[in-house]
């Protein structure tokens, strides 16, 4: 490995500064709350990369996979002119490290990113006993998830990592629906899946029929079905697909004004024989 793709100052020698990263909406990188000018676009292709595999890419693979170059020494010239370009803009030449041909970005900066606090906060959110610090995690976790992944690049790497973040939000709203659920919090649990759906319309079917029967208890029945007739459409449109049968009864008993939430229907129920105890003075 020729030592000009390596840092010439170790990392106890950089200046402390304040780094944030927006990968999510507006694609930003901030320095002491200053958003970095690029000198050149490869500079920061090559950071973003490096954060969508925090866990680090060999040369030849950075080379392929971002620019679609085959490691030759015009191409590994391109790439150190990127990689110091990248250092000088951060003001720190530890930005990148490089290990036994593996190069892998700062993890103080993978910490300062927003999709970091993403994951963070729905790890945490995974390991708490209590439904509400789970709940208050959670949306901490979603309200740093606006917007797509890296939305001005383009490419197969940057398109398998805005599905992995796409499903990570997704796994978060039905995490919070759940939660909304069992505490019979109906209007929210909607709002969740409401989110869920609109983050990935091709979830689960049986997440737009847990959907159509919360819209249906919060909203009435034509909620529910106007939700059902866009799904349907979805699917025509863009899968070439139809609904399953159990989703067009299920439309068909909402339609017809039947209950369908179990446990809003058992909580009546419950209400009721309450009720009729208290009169007959039981």
């Amino acid at each position: 490995m020729q030592g000009s793709d390596r840092a010439d100052i170790p990392a106890g020698n950089a200046v402390p500064v304040q780094y944030l990263l927006r990968s999510l909406g507006r694609a930003d990188v901030l320095v002491n709350g200053q958003s970095v000018v690029w000198p050149a676009h490869s500079a920061e292709e090559l950071l973003w990369f490096l954060h969508a595999n925090p866990s680090g890419k060999y040369r030849p693979d950075i080379l392929w996979q971002l620019w679609g170059l085959e490691d030759t020494p015009a191409s590994a010239n391109r790439f150190r002119v990127a990689l110091h370009r990248l250092r000088s803009v951060l003001g720190r030449p530890d930005a990148v490290t490089e290990e036994r041909g593996r190069y892998v970005l700062h993890p103080d900066l993978i910490a300062a990113s927003d999709t970091y606090a993403l994951f963070e906060a729905l790890g945490h959110c995974a390991h708490s006993p209590n439904n509400r610090t789970r709940e208050e995690l959670l949306r901490q976790a979603l309200a740093s998830a606006q917007g797509e992944y890296l939305p001005h690049l383009h490419g197969d790497w940057v398109d398998q990592a805005r599905g992995q973040y796409r499903a990570a939000v997704v796994s978060g709203y039905l995490s919070l629906w759940k939660l909304h659920c069992a505490a019979r919090e109906c209007s929210l649990a909607a709002q969740a899946l409401v989110q869920a759906a609109q983050n990935d319309p091709l979830i689960g079917e049986d997440h737009h029929q847990h959907l159509m029967i919360c819209l249906s208890s919060t909203r009435g029945r034509f909620a529910a079905i106007e939700h059902y007739r866009r799904y349907r459409y979805f699917l025509a449109h863009e899968v070439s697909d139809t609904p399953m049968a159990e989703t067009a009864r299920l439309a068909e008993r909402i339609k017809e004004g039947e209950p369908t939430c179990v446990l809003r229907e058992a909580e009546q129920l419950g209400q009721s024989g309450r009720q009729d105890s208290q009169e007959s003075g039981v």
